[in-house]
């Protein structure tokens, strides 16, 4: 197997390759004996265990989290940005449902480098999104839509100027895959303890 086919992100966990498919929106794994010649494979030709396609390199300012945002608990109520956010996540979920993952999540990095630049802290026009994102989840939970509501908190961050890595992890065993969005080291829509119990395969 190629693994270096375009659009085509994995992550070894525990001897195990787990396969994203942007192009294709899914994630997949191989049989035993396929398995075990791509961990042969990987050990002869990288120095790494996590691989992301051409098209959606890791940006070189991430860095593995370590904390929540303290906006997530302590912020002040916001309307406005409560209905800018749920507007703008079903406007993604939207696009996930009309799109492949590959092209939503380019156009994303599109407009997270356009319109952001990279700052040591968060504006306090974008901690009032991280808040409102929250307080939305009391209208529309984030539940089984970690994906979109990831996406839609960058694009709103964007829009502030603050710049925000959404982030795909894997779990395994037993399989899971779960979603979150980031600055630097900071996880600004779920507590740390959840998101460390991934590995990410992604970061947009």
């Amino acid at each position: 197997m190629d693994l270096n086919r375009e659009g085509l992100a994995w992550r070894v966990l525990d001897d195990h390759i787990i396969f994203l498919d942007v192009a294709k929106d899914r994630y997949f794994r191989l049989s035993q004996e396929d398995n075990r010649e791509c961990i042969e494979q990987i050990g002869r030709n990288s120095k790494e265990l996590w691989h992301q396609p051409d098209c959606l390199a890791r940006p070189a300012d991430w860095s593995a989290p370590s904390r929540s945002s303290p906006a997530i608990g302590w912020h002040d109520f916001s309307l406005p940005a409560i209905a800018r956010a749920l507007w703008t996540q079903r406007r993604v979920e939207a696009r996930l449902s009309k799109f492949p993952l590959s092209v939503v999540l380019s156009q994303l990095r599109s407009v997270v480098e356009m319109r952001s630049e990279k700052r040591t802290e968060i504006s306090e026009k974008g901690l009032r999104y991280i808040g409102a994102f929250e307080d939305a989840r009391l209208l529309r939970t984030a539940a089984d839509r970690c994906l979109a509501h990831s996406i839609a908190l960058a694009a709103c961050l964007a829009a502030c100027g603050d710049r925000a890595r959404v982030v795909l992890g894997v779990h395994s065993p037993p399989f899971a895959a779960h979603c979150w969005a980031q600055h630097a080291d900071t996880v600004l829509n779920d507590n740390i303890e959840e998101v460390l119990r991934y590995q990410p395969i992604l970061v947009v």
